[in-house]
């Protein structure tokens, strides 16, 4: 009788030492969930608009809910290379983030490169932060409506949007995705990302996002 409460103790410490691992591994994760609505088509020969609005369910320690808005136009200029620009509006938690870009994509057969450098401007912030993102995709069709996609993202601080503040490493992607063309017109998808958060000489930070997408050409 006199062993039982020992062990007892023993099983609680030794389930306090493997859940306090834990805890903290998940505090450097978190799960959202992103709901993406897209309507594209073309202005003009060789010119297009493409305009996303998208609902973001995270976390309060991540900022909390957030929404976006977001529209480009590209200009192919030769076969296989589009250029382009835009700007996006981006609400959370009572802050505003603006965000003009300016890119250039290059499709070749299945695999898509795309460069976009964008200026974010924050509410409170000391300058605008300059940020790189570099993303490669290869899709490959399944079957009849059916479509499949994999890629990656680097995304690169050249200028934070605090005085002092120098160049980093902001996050990665990676990510794959589903698609089904309903009809001519509308697809859906389905897709997962991982996105990855170095953080210098503390642990890295990882965030899982699933997806829904609804693009409407017209």
């Amino acid at each position: 009788m006199t062993r039982m409460p020992v062990r007892i103790a023993m099983l609680l410490a030794a389930t306090l030492a493997a859940w306090q691992p834990s805890k903290a591994r998940a505090a450097e994760e978190d799960v959202q969930l992103w709901q993406i609505a897209i309507v594209t088509g073309d202005l003009a020969k060789d010119t297009a608009l493409t305009v996303d609005v998208s609902q973001r369910w995270r976390e309060t320690a991540r900022g909390g809910d957030q929404q976006t808005f977001r529209f480009s136009i590209d200009q192919r200029v030769a076969e296989g290379v589009r250029i382009g620009g835009g700007a996006a509006v981006f609400e959370a938690g009572g802050s505003t983030e603006l965000r003009p870009h300016q890119q250039i994509t290059i499709v070749r057969g299945g695999f898509e490169s795309r460069t976009r450098f964008e200026q974010r401007f924050f509410d409170g912030a000391d300058r605008a932060e300059l940020r790189l993102r570099q993303r490669i995709q290869y899709t490959h069709p399944l079957g009849k409506g059916w479509r499949a996609s994999v890629g990656g993202e680097v995304l690169g601080l050249l200028q934070g949007r605090n005085a002092g503040d120098g160049a980093s490493t902001d996050q990665w992607r990676a990510q794959v995705r589903i698609m089904h063309a309903v009809n001519d017109r509308l697809e859906v998808a389905a897709s997962y990302w991982l996105i990855g958060f170095p953080r210098g000489d503390r642990p890295d930070r990882y965030t899982h996002v699933p997806q829904t997408v609804v693009t409407w050409r017209f």
